[in-house]
């Protein structure tokens, strides 16, 4: 099973553009097995994308999941069915494990979007670390820590537009929670276009123009 870990929908306040009906149907024209819906500081994305598919009987997993803002960095949290605040890295994975959720690190050494600091320090604290972003161009770093620290490895595309959805990915043989658990996971994928980090400085600026913020 084939799924995409790391996907963004307009419910990404700052920066989020796609619809999730549309995002949806790309998500299964890509082959995709299921997706894990991952807007920052919010589950409402995730949420509505799982009632699409479960009120169409969509052949589709859906994970709900967030990327959450702490003081160290961002830390995704899947299989939750609560909204997990922002807080500190300690209090955030304290929340995750509490909601029954799994946590994982992203683009750990991103040198262009946010990294994370000190990520080998925190290691055996988080159940996973994502080596392949697909929007990221230090994910060798990433591998080596992961293998280091012998933590199951996720893939996801961190895809805000279209055509990124299913760049990058997590393979199953089992179902996915008790796979990453148990450390039963390989990646797959490549790096998306550049341009699209671009773009989405631009939804970010036309999102503060909009708003009335600037």
């Amino acid at each position: 099973m084939k799924f995409d870990m790391h996907v963004h929908t307009r419910h990404s306040k700052k920066c989020g553009w796609m619809k999730p009906e549309r995002l949806v149907d790309v998500a299964i024209e890509r082959g995709l097995s299921g997706i894990a819906v991952t807007d920052h500081n919010t589950i409402a994305g995730a949420l509505e994308v799982a009632d699409l598919v479960r009120d169409e009987g969509l052949l589709l997993e859906v994970i709900v999941g967030e990327e959450i803002n702490t003081d160290r960095g961002e830390v995704l949290a899947y299989f939750i069915d609560e909204e997990i605040d922002p807080g500190t890295f300690e209090e955030v994975l304290a929340d995750i494990r509490r909601a029954g959720g799994v946590s994982a690190i992203p683009h750990p050494f991103d040198r262009i979007r946010k990294g994370f600091c000190g990520a080998g320090a925190v290691l055996r604290d988080v159940d996973a670390i994502e080596v392949l972003n697909a929007r990221c161009l230090f994910n060798r770093r990433a591998l080596d820590l992961c293998r280091e620290g012998k933590k199951p490895m996720l893939g996801g595309s961190d895809a805000h537009f279209y055509r990124e959805v299913g760049r990058a990915w997590t393979e199953y043989s089992a179902e996915p929670k008790s796979s990453i658990l148990e450390g039963r996971t390989r990646v797959g994928g490549g790096v998306s276009c550049p341009a699209c980090l671009a773009l989405t400085k631009g939804v970010k600026v036309w999102r503060r123009l909009t708003s009335g913020s600037v």
